[in-house]
């Protein structure tokens, strides 16, 4: 009996440990940092933008992030969105960042239309896509 607790509690804790937070690992994530993947942040570091008029310095977009999910779920996906940045070393997100441009090491433009912000609903309407722009602050 005991040894059976003991197993079960070890596999509750082993899959806490793959997914820091939930919705973590149901995101759709492309980064496009370039073939060097920076340094990962600290998770609570990484600030949420609503436009790119918030963000105060110079930036660079290192990935776009998305993930379906019911009205209920969107505080739990933007955590989860927040965390995916910090290990993808972004400074912040963008949760409304209407056109994400992006220029690789060979000059040649990545553009993605994001028509909706941070939200849109999908289907029938019980049912939201949530967006963001995974964003690094330039030196």
């Amino acid at each position: 009996m005991k040894s059976k607790l003991l197993l079960i509690l070890g596999a509750v804790l082993l899959s806490g440990c793959l997914e820091p937070c939930p919705h973590y690992n149901r995101l759709q994530v492309a980064t496009f940092y370039g073939p060097e993947k920076p340094d990962k942040k600290p998770y609570g570091t990484v600030r949420p933008f609503y436009t790119a008029e918030e963000v105060k310095q110079p930036y660079e977009a290192i990935g776009f992030m998305s993930c379906e999910g019911s009205v209920a779920e969107e505080g739990a996906i933007l955590k989860a969105m927040l965390y995916r940045a910090a290990d993808m070393g972004a400074d912040g997100i963008l949760l409304n960042p209407g056109k994400i441009s992006q220029e690789n090491a060979n000059q040649q433009s990545q553009n993605i239309n994001v028509k909706w912000g941070w939200m849109a609903l999908v289907g029938n309407g019980s049912t939201c896509a949530f967006r963001a722009q995974a964003i690094r602050f330039k030196k």
